[in-house]
């Protein structure tokens, strides 16, 4: 889980706030926290629906 650890560490940067991360992010950092969030939606679906054990 390096994506989540990296992720977090990044919007602990911003203080867990999204509207200054949004602001300030750099593109790479928004990318990254963006990227982890969908993976992390996608992954809970798929287990929601059944397809993911």
């Amino acid at each position: 889980m390096v994506e989540k650890e990296k992720a977090e560490e990044i919007m602990a940067k911003y203080n867990r706030n999204f509207g200054t991360f949004t602001k300030n992010a750099t593109r790479k950092e928004f990318k990254t926290v963006l990227k982890y969030v969908a993976e992390e939606a996608n992954r809970k679906q798929r287990k929601l629906v059944g397809l993911d054990k």
